[in-house]
């Protein structure tokens, strides 16, 4: 410890800042694991300043789409700073990959980080991609980029609900095609109620869906499956069915 009265010197290659950096960005971003939050963020900091030396850009589309999605993971969409984050992300894909290039972010390029965000959903994503996208050569402002990544992100969580949904009546990855389709109209009415096309509003209703509606669903589904001879459903068919009812809510930008 210093003596009273003396400063401390400071750390080493401007450490001392970095780690308030960092600090600064755990307690912005809030994340579930904040020990590899700090290890991707120092990993980033290292390929910038790795680039910033070599006075390089990200050669590829595939590494701009790469940085611009770490930056978006960094923490959940409802967080205050996914703003600033989503703004980062536009920045480094706005960024040309060469001399030749003039700045701004292209259909081309957006497209594709909403195929990489959309990932884990699957082929019940294809319409949504089709519905954000826009032109290859399209040259894309910053609220349409805005507008698709956060409906992509809210899409994720949307598609995370109903295969919960299907986890409820399924055995053995299979269930009954009746007791589905019933699960299917029980949430269509209830977004059908809510009389709101915001895909977080989507969202909140579909994960609220009352016991008392699931109960006289499944009620109805029970006693009429008694004589079904359709054969089971996965759960990626059901993921297929129940895509639509968000996706046919989403607000095309382009």
């Amino acid at each position: 410890m210093a003596a009273a009265g003396v400063a401390e010197p400071p750390l080493p290659g401007g450490l001392s800042l970095t780690l308030r950096e960092a600090l600064l960005k755990v307690l912005e971003n809030r994340p579930q694991d904040p020990v590899s939050f700090l290890g991707d963020y120092f990993q980033s900091l290292a390929a910038a300043a790795t680039a910033s030396e070599e006075k390089l850009v990200p050669r590829t589309q595939e590494e701009q789409v790469s940085n611009a999605l770490k930056q978006l993971l960094f923490c959940h969409y409802n967080r205050p700073a996914f703003s600033r984050n989503t703004a980062l992300a536009f920045q480094i894909l706005s960024c040309p990959t060469n001399k030749r290039k003039k700045p701004g972010l292209k259909g081309r390029v957006y497209t594709e980080l909403l195929k990489q965000i959309c990932g884990s959903a699957g082929p019940a994503s294809s319409s949504l991609i089709h519905k954000l996208r826009c032109w290859d050569h399209e040259a894309v402002p910053f609220g349409v980029f805005r507008h698709g990544v956060l409906t992509c992100f809210v899409f994720l969580d949307y598609v995370k609900i109903s295969r919960r949904l299907f986890e409820v009546v399924a055995e053995s990855g299979e269930a009954s095609r009746t007791v589905c389709q019933a699960l299917l109209e029980a949430l269509q009415d209830a977004l059908s109620t809510s009389g709101s096309a915001r895909g977080t509003r989507c969202l909140d209703t579909a994960s609220k869906l009352s016991p008392d509606q699931l109960g006289h669903t499944m009620e109805q589904a029970m006693r009429l499956r008694r004589n079904e001879t359709s054969p089971p459903m996965t759960q990626e068919d059901f993921t297929q069915l129940t895509a639509p009812l968000f996706i046919q809510r989403v607000k095309p930008m382009c």
